[in-house]
C-alpha cells in the first residue's frame, strides 16, 4: 500500500498527524476539519491512508476521554460523506463541513451533559463546531490547491510541443520554398513565337524546297520574294487559321509546287499548335502543383501556431475547475488548457463520476465555466452523461451569436433532381459556412457536378484549410478533371459567431442578400464559375451582422424568373416587407412570390437559403 504513496501525499499525513496535538480549551478543532478536508480527496486509497495516519495521531496525543469523542466523530463524518456520494454522486464541500460541524457539536454537547460540566464548556463545544465548519471549508481548499502544484514533467511536456511546432514551421518553409521554385517557371504562351515562326519555315525548306530542281531560282536570287511569302503565310495560318489567298496567288507566280508547300505547312503549324497546347497544359499543371504546395505550408503553419498551452500560466483556474469538478462528484484527470491565435480558450481533460452512477456533463460544463470564469460549451459529439468508467472531455469558448437556418427549393418542371446542391457546415460551434452550388444545366449531370464540387469544398474546410485556399485547390481539382461544359457557380458565405463578421465569396454565383432591421443591402460579384481557368478569380467581401439579421442566398434560377428590369432591386422591396422571424418563412415567403410571378411554373431549379443569427 505504502509502494504508491508521492511526497505531496506524505506531506499531507505528517500534516494530519500533527494536527492531532494542537488543542484549545480542552478540544481539538483540527482533527475533525482536517478530516473533513481529507474526505473529499480523490480515491479510496489515499483516504485509507489518511484515516491510518489520524489515527495513530489521536492515540499517541489525544487524551482517552476526548479520544472516544473524536473516533465516534470521525466515523460519523466519514459515514455521512460516503452516504452523500451514493446517493447524490456528490458531496460538497459545504454539505461536509456542515456534517462535520453537526457532529462535533453533538458529540460536545452529550459529553457534557454526562459530565455535568458547566456553561462555558457548552460555549466552548459551539465555538469549536463553527471553527470547525469554517476550517473545513479553507481547509479543503487549500489541500486541493496544494496537490495541483505544477511539476517539472509538465514543463518537459511543454518544450517537446515547442520542439514539434518548430520542426512544423521548418516543413512548412520547405513546401513555400518549393512553390516559389515553380511559380517562377515559365508561364503559359498563347501564341507560337516568333523564334518558333523561323524553325517551322527551316523544317518547311529543308523538307521541300531542297529536293526541288528550281530551288536554285526560289532561292538563290536576292530578289525573290519566297522568304517574306512563307512568313506571311504561316502568320495567316496563326491567325486565321488557313493560308491567306492573296499569297498564295503571288506564290504560285513564282514556286509550282504552290499547294504541296501549303499542305506541309498546315502539317508543320498543327504539330506545333498541338505541341503549345500540351506546353501550356504542362505549364497549368506545374501552377496547380505550386498552389497544392502553398496549402500545404499553409496548414504546416497553421498547425504549429494554431494552439499554444497555457496550462501552466493558468494553473489557478485549472485547479479552481478541478474543485468546482470534485463538488458535482466528478473527478478531473490531465487537465490541458490552450489558447488560440485569436485569444480564445480550449479545455480538455479525462473525467469520471466519483460514486455510483452516470453524472450529466452539463454539470461538467457548469464547474468548467465557473472555473475559467468564461463562458464555455462542450465539443460537438461529446458525451452527455459521464460514468465511473470516464471519458474524455473537451470544451470550447462560447460564442456570442447562435443561429438558425432553412431552406427552400423547387425542381424545374418536368426534371427529377435539381441542378442546386447546398450545405450547412458548422465548424466547433464558431462559425457557420453556408454553401451553394448551381451546376451547369439542369437535371442528373448538373446535380453531380455541383454535389462534388460542394463535397470537395467541405473536406478541405474541414481539414482546416482557409476558404480561399479550399476554393483554388476545389477549382485546380475541376482543371485536372479536364471535362468540358461541366462548370459549376459557387457560393460561400461564413458567419463568425463569435463576432457576427460575415464573410462572402461569390464564384459566378447569383447575388446575396443581408436583411438588416429597416433596410435590405444586395451583394453581387461577375466572375467566372469553378473549373472554368486555372487561376480562380476570387473577391472577398465582408458584412458586419448584428442581432436579428438575415443572410439570404439565391440560385440563379429565382432572379431569372422575376419579372422586373432590375431583379436585385425587386428582390431588396421584396425582403423589405416580409416582415417574418424565422429563416424558414422567411425562405417560403420568398419561393411563393417568385412562384406567383411565373404563374406557378418552374422554368429553372430554384433554391433559396436563408440563415438567421441573434445574440446569446
Amino acid at each position: 500500500m505504502l509502494k504508491g504513496i508521492g511526497a505531496k501525499q506524505a506531506a499531507l499525513y505528517f500534516v494530519g498527524i500533527l494536527a492531532c496535538r494542537l488543542s484549545w480549551m480542552g478540544c481539538y478543532p483540527l482533527i475533525p476539519a482536517y478530516f473533513t478536508a481529507g474526505c473529499l480527496m480523490d480515491g479510496a486509497h489515499g483516504m485509507s491512508l489518511l484515516c491510518l495516519a489520524m489515527g495513530a495521531g489521536i492515540v499517541m496525543f489525544v487524551p482517552v476521554a476526548a479520544a472516544v469523542k473524536y473516533f465516534v466523530t470521525l466515523s460519523v463524518i466519514f459515514l455521512t460523506v460516503r452516504l452523500f456520494e451514493w446517493v447524490e454522486g456528490k458531496c460538497t464541500v459545504n454539505c461536509a463541513a456542515a456534517s462535520a460541524s453537526i457532529a462535533v457539536l453533538i458529540m460536545s454537547f452529550a459529553g457534557n451533559l454526562i459530565g455535568a460540566r458547566s456553561k462555558v464548556s457548552f460555549v466552548s463545544g459551539a465555538l469549536e463546531a463553527a471553527f470547525v465548519f469554517f476550517a473545513s471549508v479553507i481547509g479543503a481548499r487549500v489541500m486541493n490547491d496544494f496537490m495541483q502544484l505544477s511539476f517539472l514533467k509538465e514543463e518537459q511536456d511543454s518544450m517537446q510541443g515547442r520542439y514539434y511546432a518548430s520542426r512544423l514551421e521548418n516543413y512548412a518553409d520547405s513546401f513555400s520554398g518549393l512553390s516559389k521554385l515553380f511559380s517562377k517557371m515559365d508561364t503559359a504562351h498563347k501564341e507560337i513565337s516568333i523564334e518558333q515562326m523561323g524553325r517551322m519555315q527551316q523544317e518547311l525548306t529543308s523538307s521541300l524546297c531542297v529536293n526541288c530542281s528550281q530551288c536554285a531560282l526560289c532561292w538563290e536570287k536576292a530578289e525573290s520574294p519566297m522568304a517574306s511569302y512563307l512568313a506571311y503565310m504561316l502568320q495567316s495560318l496563326q491567325r486565321i487559321g488557313e493560308p491567306d489567298r492573296q499569297i498564295v496567288v503571288q506564290m504560285q507566280e513564282y514556286c509550282p509546287y504552290t499547294d504541296a508547300v501549303i499542305q506541309q505547312a498546315m502539317q508543320i503549324f498543327d504539330k506545333a499548335r498541338l505541341n503549345l497546347a500540351w506546353y501550356n497544359r504542362l505549364l497549368e499543371n506545374r501552377e496547380i502543383i505550386a498552389q497544392q504546395l502553398d496549402a500545404m505550408a499553409y496548414i504546416m503553419e497553421d498547425c504549429a501556431g494554431q494552439l499554444t498551452d497555457i496550462t501552466n500560466e493558468k494553473k489557478p483556474y485549472i485547479t479552481e475547475v478541478k474543485f468546482r469538478a470534485k463538488e458535482r462528484g466528478l473527478v478531473v484527470k490531465n487537465p490541458r488548457l490552450y489558447q488560440d491565435k485569436k485569444n480564445r480558450w480550449e479545455f480538455t481533460c479525462d473525467v469520471y463520476a466519483k460514486v455510483g452512477g452516470c453524472v450529466s456533463a452539463k454539470e461538467l460544463t457548469r464547474a468548467v465555466s465557473a472555473g475559467l470564469e468564461r463562458e464555455m460549451r462542450q465539443q460537438k459529439d461529446g458525451r452527455s452523461m459521464i460514468s465511473p468508467q470516464g471519458t474524455a472531455a473537451a470544451f470550447l469558448e462560447d460564442a456570442c451569436f447562435h443561429e438558425t437556418h432553412a431552406v427552400a427549393r423547387r425542381v424545374q418542371d418536368g426534371g427529377a433532381v435539381s441542378g442546386d446542391n447546398y450545405s450547412f457546415l458548422e465548424m466547433d460551434g464558431s462559425q457557420m459556412t453556408v454553401m451553394l452550388s448551381d451546376g451547369m444545366g439542369t437535371g442528373d449531370r448538373a446535380c453531380k457536378e455541383s454535389a462534388l464540387v460542394l463535397e470537395l469544398l467541405e473536406k478541405f474546410l474541414e481539414a482546416g484549410f482557409t476558404k480561399e485556399t479550399a476554393l483554388q485547390m476545389m477549382n485546380s481539382a475541376m482543371v485536372i478533371r479536364g471535362e468540358d461544359d461541366l462548370y459549376s457557380t459557387v457560393d460561400i458565405c461564413s458567419i463568425d459567431l463569435y463576432t457576427g463578421m460575415c464573410e462572402i465569396y461569390k464564384i459566378g454565383a447569383a447575388a446575396t442578400f443581408i436583411k438588416h432591421p429597416g433596410r435590405v443591402e444586395c451583394i453581387e460579384s461577375n466572375t467566372l464559375p469553378v473549373g472554368a481557368a486555372c487561376h480562380l478569380e476570387m473577391k472577398k467581401t465582408t458584412r458586419q451582422m448584428d442581432d436579428g439579421d438575415f443572410l439570404v442566398m439565391v440560385s440563379d434560377g429565382v432572379l431569372e424568373y422575376l419579372q422586373a428590369k432590375d431583379p436585385m432591386a425587386d428582390m431588396c422591396e421584396l425582403l423589405g416587407i416580409i416582415d417574418y422571424k424565422h429563416p424558414g418563412q422567411i425562405a417560403d415567403a420568398v419561393l411563393e412570390a417568385v412562384l406567383d410571378q411565373t404563374g406557378g411554373a418552374v422554368k429553372d431549379d430554384m433554391t433559396i437559403l436563408v440563415c438567421g443569427v441573434w445574440r446569446k
